[in-house]
């Protein structure tokens, strides 16, 4: 069972930033598929363990809190449960069972993509089945902080307001549903072991 070291010091230790998230005022389509003619840009996930928390990442070069995930590149084949395993073996060492699509966050600007306009930013959910040592990510070289936290901690940590909480809420339903966690109690944010662990 792993066994997280205690309240995340590295809370205290990099002063991450706490402010509004820019998905906060992104419209958000539950279990709607995404359009044919919107691009996916990017798919996130809902990472759970089997107490009900999730893994929430702490990037200490620019202290800001996300879920892990990140852009939905050629070689994901557009395929956005592609995209976050890969994703999250890179930058979070986290081994992932098959996940399940909760919906997208509408982007009508596409900004941090080069400007490409309308697009649609994936969520997913997934129960994480291993986690490795913490390593570097290749692309960045950056070591990211994992956390554990309840899905509205998380929310709370990243900024992203309504939006996020109904994530969050699709997130927690499926994982009572579909794996049988529990709704995770509200408990101090752990920061997982560098050494990884059993779950």
């Amino acid at each position: 069972m792993l066994q997280p070291n205690g309240p995340a010091t590295a809370l205290d230790e990099l002063s991450p930033l706490f402010q509004p998230h820019h998905a906060a005022d992104w419209p958000w389509f539950e279990h709607h598929p995404v359009p044919a003619q919107l691009p996916m840009t990017q798919s996130l996930g809902w990472l759970f363990v089997p107490d009900g928390r999730v893994v929430t990442l702490l990037d200490a070069h620019n202290r800001l809190f996300r879920l892990p995930g990140g852009t939905i590149e050629m070689t994901d084949d557009a395929d956005p449960a592609t995209a976050l395993e890969r994703r999250a073996a890179q930058e979070a060492q986290l081994a992932l069972g098959p996940s399940h699509y909760l919906g997208f966050q509408y982007d009508g600007r596409g900004d941090i993509h080069g400007g490409i306009g309308p697009c649609a930013r994936v969520r997913m959910a997934a129960p994480v089945t291993r986690i490795g040592h913490t390593s570097a990510e290749p692309s960045s070289g950056r070591s990211m902080v994992r956390l554990l936290a309840t899905p509205h901690q998380a929310t709370g940590l990243i900024g992203c307001g309504k939006r996020g909480s109904q994530q969050a809420d699709a997130a927690v339903r499926a994982a009572v549903a579909l794996w049988g966690f529990p709704h995770s109690r509200a408990r101090h944010i752990a920061e997982i072991p560098h050494c990884g662990g059993q779950l």
